[in-house]
C-alpha cells in the first residue's frame, strides 16, 4: 500500500474508521426550497462514500428556521419531517462502509436578511461588524438556552435519521465563533469576558447533546483557532480554546479559521496546498488528547500521507478535493495517483453557491449535481471512427469518454503538445495548478491507448487529409480566434495578442505596456507583466475589472493589482492606438506596446465546411468562449452522445 497512514484504520470514540479521510461539510444547494433532501443531495454524498472516505458530513444544517438560515435551499433539520429525508442519506452511505455526521449551524450576527424570514440578526454582542451595518438582537440568556436547545434537538434528530454523529460549526465567523471571540462578544455576564465564559455555550451544547443522544454519538467541532481580524482570536488564544473543547468531551477538533477575509476559508487558485495544516499542527503540538482534523487545499495523496506521518493531524478532511474526483480514496489507495482528477482551484463551486445562490458545479467533474444514471458511460452498439480536432480539455474529455464507450479514436493538434489554451491559463503567477489537469489529460490519453498526433493543423486548405482518414464523425475542439475590434491602430506592429505574452512567444520587459481587456486573462497577463519589470495599465469599457470571475477571487485578484502597482481606467473604451500612445476618451497614455486581451470569438469556419460531408460536432472555444467548465462538460456530452 503505497500510502500507510492515510490509509490506516482510526479509532474515534466508538467507530473504527476504515482510512483518515474525512468529507468536510460544503454546501451545496442540492436541498429543495423548503429544505428537503432532494435525489441529487442524496446520491452527491452517498458517491463521496462509495469513493471510499471514512466519514462523509453532510453540509451545515438549519437548526433554527427561518432566522438560522443560510442560502435559499439549505437543508434543515429543525423539524422531525425531516427525518425521513436525512435518513435515506444515512442508509446510502452506511452502504458503502462508511459513517455519516451532518453540521449543525446557526450563523448569528452574519444571517443573511434574504432568507431569514425578515427577522433580526442574533448575536452574542451589538458590536458593527455586519459589513450592511443592519440592527440586530442582542440575545438574552433565555435566547441562548433556547439556541442550545435548537443543537441539542437537531442532534437527536440527526440520531432517529441513523447518523454516526454531528459536528458543531463554531468556526467561519458564525454563532458559536462570535460567543469565542472577543471581537464580538463584548457581553459581561457568565458568557463573556473570560474565555471560559465565552467557551459556555460550548459547553452547554454537548452537555445537552450528551442528556439527549448519550456518550456514544459522536461530536465534532470545527474550532476557530484564527481569527484573521484585529482583536480576534490568536494562535495562541485559539489552541486555549481548543483545550477547553477537549476537556468538554468533544470527540473531534476540526482545526479551522474564525473571522476574517472569505478567501481563509475558501481559497482562491493561487493559496498553497495545505497552507491551513499549521493550525492543526499546532493542536497536536500542544497535547490535545482528542483526535485532530487537518483541512485547506489538501489536493494529493503523498501530502495527505505526510501531514499524518508527521504527526501533524490524526485525519485530514478533503472538501473541493473529493468534489472534483470522488473516487480519490480508491485511486490512491490502489496506486493509481495518476489518475486522480485533481482540484485547480477554479471556484466554479463557490461562485455558484455564494456569488449565484445555485446548485455547486465543479470546473472538472461535470457530475457534481448529477444523478447515478448520469454517470453511467454506456457502450456504443456500432463503434464510430471518430477524429477530434483539438487537445484542449473539451476534445481530450471528449476522446476518453467516447473511447470508454468502444470507439476508435484520434486526436489531431496543431501544436507539439496536449493541453490547448490551458497551458496559456497556467502561466500567470499562481495559476500552476492549472497543469494538474493537463498531467490528468496526459496520463489517460495513454491509458486509453488514444492516439495523438501533433503538429498537425487542420485549415480550409487542407482537407484532403480528413478525406483520407475516412472518419465516422468529426468533433471541433479547436480554439476560438481573437476578437480584433475596429479600434484604429489594432493591427499596428507594438500591438500583441495576451496569448502571445502568456506563451512566451513574446517576452516583453522594462518598458510601458498598456493591456486592452481587464477581464481575469486581461488583469493576469498585466500581473505577469508586471513581475517582468514593467509598468502596466489596463485599459476597460466595463464598469468594473474582471466582472465575470467569483468574488473572492476577484477581491484577490484586485489586491495582487494593487500591489503590484498596476494602474487601471474602467469605463474607457479605446478610442485609438499609435506607436507610442493608446487614447482613451479625452486622455492620452503614453506606452511601448499594446495587449489585446479584448477576449476571443467563435470560429465556425471549419465546422460549417466539414458538417456539409461528415456527421461533425463543434464543443469548446470554437462554438461559444467560455471557461475550463464548459469546455469539459461540452467534451463530456459529446462523448456520450456519439
Amino acid at each position: 500500500m503505497p500510502f500507510k497512514k492515510l490509509f490506516s484504520d482510526f479509532k474515534v470514540g466508538n467507530l473504527t474508521l476504515k482510512n483518515r479521510i474525512i468529507f468536510p461539510p460544503i454546501s451545496t444547494n442540492f436541498a429543495d426550497s423548503y429544505g428537503n433532501v432532494t435525489p441529487e443531495m442524496v446520491y452527491h454524498y452517498t458517491r463521496r462514500a462509495k469513493g471510499g472516505a471514512s466519514i462523509i458530513t453532510l453540509e451545515n444544517m438549519c437548526i433554527s428556521y427561518p432566522d438560522g438560515r443560510s442560502g435559499a435551499t439549505q437543508p434543515r433539520v429543525d423539524e422531525d419531517s425531516f427525518i425521513p429525508g436525512l435518513s435515506r442519506i444515512a442508509y446510502s452511505i452506511h452502504s458503502y462502509n462508511s459513517y455519516v455526521f451532518m453540521e449543525l449551524a446557526h450563523p448569528g450576527i452574519m444571517a443573511e436578511l434574504n432568507v431569514n424570514g425578515g427577522t433580526l440578526p442574533l448575536a452574542p454582542s451589538n458590536v458593527p461588524i455586519r459589513k450592511d451595518k443592519h440592527d440586530v438582537k442582542e440575545l438574552t440568556e433565555e435566547d441562548i438556552d433556547n439556541i442550545v436547545q435548537k443543537f441539542a434537538k437537531a442532534a437527536l434528530r440527526a440520531k432517529i435519521a441513523n447518523f454516526d454523529g454531528v459536528e458543531i460549526e463554531a468556526a467561519h465567523g458564525l454563532l458559536i465563533n462570535q460567543f469565542l471571540s472577543v471581537y464580538s462578544n463584548k457581553r459581561t455576564d457568565r458568557f463573556g469576558v473570560t474565555l471560559e465564559n465565552r467557551a459556555r455555550i460550548a459547553k452547554m451544547i454537548i452537555d445537552e447533546i450528551r442528556k439527549l443522544c448519550g456518550q456514544n454519538f459522536l461530536v465534532s467541532i470545527r474550532v476557530p483557532v484564527v481569527d484573521f481580524v484585529d482583536n480576534g482570536i490568536t494562535l495562541e488564544e485559539g489552541v486555549k480554546i481548543a483545550k477547553l473543547l477537549d476537556e468538554m468531551g468533544y470527540n473531534l477538533l476540526h482545526a479551522d479559521v474564525g473571522f476574517g477575509i472569505p478567501e481563509k476559508r475558501l481559497e482562491p487558485i493561487e493559496y498553497q496546498e495545505g497552507w491551513r495544516v499549521y493550525l492543526a499542527e499546532s493542536l497536536k503540538n500542544s497535547n490535545i488528547k482528542k483526535p485532530v482534523i487537518a483541512v485547506g487545499v489538501i489536493r494529493n495523496p503523498s501530502f495527505a500521507e505526510e501531514i499524518l506521518s508527521s504527526n501533524k493531524a490524526d485525519l485530514v478532511a478533503l472538501g473541493r478535493t473529493l468534489i472534483a474526483d470522488p473516487d480519490w480514496p480508491t485511486k490512491a489507495e490502489n496506486g493509481k495517483v495518476d489518475e486522480i482528477k485533481r482540484c485547480i482551484g477554479c471556484s466554479e463551486c463557490i461562485k455558484a453557491r455564494h456569488d449565484e445562490g445555485t446548485a455547486i458545479r465543479c470546473g472538472v467533474n461535470p457530475l457534481v449535481g448529477k444523478l447515478e444514471s448520469d454517470e453511467l458511460i454506456t457502450p456504443t452498439v456500432i463503434p464510430k471512427k471518430i477524429l477530434i480536432i483539438g487537445a484542449g480539455v473539451g476534445g481530450l474529455e471528449a476522446a476518453i469518454i467516447a473511447k470508454k464507450r468502444g470507439h476508435i479514436v484520434e486526436i489531431w493538434e496543431k501544436d507539439n503538445d496536449l493541453g490547448g489554451t490551458l497551458k496559456i491559463a497556467s502561466a500567470p503567477p499562481g495559476k500552476d495548478k492549472l497543469n494538474w489537469l493537463i498531467e490528468y489529460y496526459r496520463y489517460m490519453v495513454k491509458k486509453n491507448n488514444i492516439s495523438i498526433k501533433y503538429n498537425v493543423e487542420v485549415t480550409l486548405d487542407n482537407l484532403g487529409m480528413i478525406d483520407e482518414f475516412k472518419p465516422d464523425s468529426i468533433i471541433v475542439a479547436s480554439s476560438g480566434k481573437p476578437n480584433v475590434p475596429p479600434i484604429k491602430g489594432i493591427n499596428n506592429k507594438n500591438v500583441v495578442l495576451a496569448k502571445q505574452i502568456l506563451d512566451g512567444n513574446i517576452n516583453i520587459a522594462n518598458k510601458n505596456v498598456v493591456v486592452g481587456g481587464g477581464g481575469m486573462v486581461g488583469c493576469e497577463t498585466a500581473i505577469y507583466l508586471s513581475e517582468r519589470g514593467n509598468h502596466v495599465t489596463i485599459i476597460e469599457m466595463l464598469p468594473a475589472l474582471a466582472m465575470e470571475v467569483e468574488n473572492i477571487s476577484r477581491n484577490y485578484l484586485l489586491r495582487k493589482l494593487e500591489e503590484h502597482k498596476i494602474d487601471y481606467f474602467i469605463n474607457s473604451p479605446v478610442n485609438e492606438i499609435t506607436d507610442r500612445s493608446v487614447f482613451i476618451k479625452d486622455k492620452e497614455i503614453q506606452m511601448d506596446y499594446f495587449i489585446n486581451s479584448f477576449g476571443i470569438l467563435p470560429d465556425y469556419t471549419l465546422y460549417d465546411r466539414l458538417r456539409t460531408k461528415y456527421e461533425s460536432y463543434i464543443i469548446g472555444d470554437a462554438s461559444k468562449p467560455g471557461k475550463i467548465i464548459d469546455a469539459i462538460r461540452g467534451g463530456f456530452n459529446i462523448g456520450k452522445t456519439i
